[in-house]
């Protein structure tokens, strides 16, 4: 007869957890983090395998339930030596396995274009505006010095007295064309252009050392040289910044890239 009592004790205590797995909540009824961790220390303690979501966790997110029920375990298991509470957690775990969720992690953020990276190297800018400086001071001081040519006569000059005018020309036009590809560079920072400025300001360079070599006198046998003045100060700081100019436009072309 005390066989017949506890069967039909346990069968009621099954059907009334059950209950609460399957059947519907009171309008009034709001289930919480409390509620779930409640019944699954329950469910635990006597044994009852859960086989639908509860009424106490219904309406939490998976994160809730996997809380809560992580806490029924640790509190249902106690404190016990690691390797037992270890054995005992996942003997536990079975009876609330079903309402157990696997949480996905949420998906990378789009990149819009806010939040994107800069395209820009962190060091072209900077070495991109040194470089145009440079260059600006270095065409101001050979602008100086064009003047200084064409008031002297310039293309009509003869060849032994100044400078080869197709060199001047092409060194002045080159500097120009280069300087208007190093300002796009500058605003667009595409190393295309920053690694054609350096073709252009080496191939300029070429051309002003040619340009200055063909204003010094040449030398005649029995003749007296003719003499030229020329702005050797000027020439010495346009030489200077066009180095500058050069080396700046070379390393902001590597950090371009």
């Amino acid at each position: 007869m005390a066989g017949v009592a506890g069967a039909v004790s346990a069968g009621v205590l099954a059907a009334v957890l059950a209950a609460g797995c399957s059947g519907g909540a009171p309008a009034s009824y709001r289930a919480t983090a409390e509620t779930c961790l409640s019944f699954g220390l329950r469910a635990i303690q006597r044994h009852v395998m859960v086989t639908a979501e509860p009424r106490a966790c219904a309406g939490l997110t998976p994160e809730q339930v996997n809380l809560a029920v992580a806490r029924a375990i640790r509190e249902a298991v106690g404190p016990e030596p690691k390797a037992l509470a270890r054995h005992l957690a996942d003997q536990d775990s079975t009876y609330l396995a079903p309402i157990l969720s696997t949480i996905r992690p949420a998906p990378p953020a789009p990149v819009t274009p806010a939040t994107a990276a800069p395209t820009r190297p962190s060091a072209s800018l900077p070495l991109g505006l040194a470089a145009l400086a440079a260059w600006l001071f270095t065409a101001a001081a050979g602008a100086y010095l064009f003047a200084g040519w064409r008031a002297g006569g310039g293309p009509r000059r003869p060849r032994r007295a100044g400078l080869v005018p197709v060199t001047v020309l092409g060194h002045v036009g080159l500097a120009v064309a280069g300087l208007g590809i190093w300002v796009a560079f500058v605003i667009t920072a595409a190393p295309v252009l920053a690694w054609l400025g350096v073709g252009l300001i080496v191939l300029i360079a070429g051309l002003g050392m040619g340009a200055l070599s063909a204003a010094l006198p040449e030398p005649s046998r029995g003749q007296v040289p003719v003499r030229t003045r020329l702005p050797v100060a000027v020439i010495a700081v346009h030489g200077m910044l066009a180095t500058a100019a050069i080396l700046l436009v070379l390393l902001a072309a590597i950090g371009a890239s």
